[in-house]
């Protein structure tokens, strides 16, 4: 048995066997982003930065084009071209900030939103129907230990 493969210690090994579970999680979620990104001609990033106004929005977050180069961890120059080509797709609108005139928040439109439901709507009726299956302490101890590894991601 190599230890790299499969560790000697049975409870590093039961850890290990979840941590391969959420990387396949991870792998089959990404494919279907890729899928969307393909059928709806947008690049990876671009959605990547639709899914962060999304989350923006949900968290009352103002999504400024820095905020936004900061979640994507891009410069301000790539996210612009990716702000652009959202723009011209009809995904992304520039709103006049409330506080300031002279800066913009970004809001995905509802035709966008329309979209990712189109496609994404059945998947998440899936987990949702998952997620309920659970009791209410289970779906809190998966709720602590997906933010614990969402934070040991950094």
């Amino acid at each position: 048995m190599r230890e790299g493969v499969t560790p000697a210690d049975p409870a590093r090994a039961a850890a290990l066997d979840v941590v391969h579970l959420l990387r396949e999680v991870a792998l089959r979620y990404d494919r279907a982003v890729g899928e969307f990104a393909r059928t709806a001609g947008l690049h990876g990033t671009d959605v990547r930065a639709l899914v962060s106004l999304l989350d923006a929005e949900r968290a009352g977050v103002a999504a400024t084009p820095t905020w936004l180069a900061q979640q994507l961890g891009m410069t301000s120059q790539a996210t612009t071209a990716v702000i652009h080509r959202l723009e011209a797709a009809g995904h992304v609108e520039r709103l006049r900030s409330r506080t300031d005139g002279r800066s913009a928040r970004l809001q995905v439109s509802d035709t966008a939103v329309a979209l990712g439901w189109q496609f994404f709507g059945p998947l998440l009726d899936r987990l949702i129907i998952t997620t309920q299956a659970l009791d209410p302490s289970q779906q809190t101890l998966v709720k602590d230990y997906l933010t614990a590894v969402t934070d040991a991601l950094g």
